[in-house]
């Protein structure tokens, strides 16, 4: 059995390098494709997403694309594709700026 999730989250969380961003919580919104062969809980990726933003308090978008890869590959190892997208939606106007990662991991 092969599971695909899709996840969209919006939460408030310590992100960027700038001094105001370090102090003040600002929105962001995270999007999530996984991809396994086994059964892949959506609501355990999701908490887990959530809490690693909230916790880690990461300087780059980019910083935190990479930890989540590794974090969510080690935490759920059946997963064999992952797409993680973050954005910033408040922090141009007229824009939602933000960044996404692809990780294929091979057996």
């Amino acid at each position: 059995m092969q599971s695909h999730i899709k996840i969209k989250l919006k939460f408030k969380c310590i992100i960027g390098i700038l001094a105001k961003e370090r102090v003040k919580k600002q929105k962001i919104i995270v999007k999530i494709k996984a991809k396994s062969d086994d059964f892949l809980d959506y609501a355990k990726v999701a908490k887990c997403v959530k809490n690693n933003y909230k916790e880690q308090k990461f300087q780059t978008i980019e910083d935190s694309l990479n930890f989540m890869g590794a974090n969510l590959k080690e935490l759920f190892p059946q997963i064999f594709y992952l797409k993680i997208t973050t954005f910033k939606p408040k922090i141009l106007k007229n824009a939602k700026v933000g960044a996404s990662m692809r990780f294929i991991f091979k057996e």
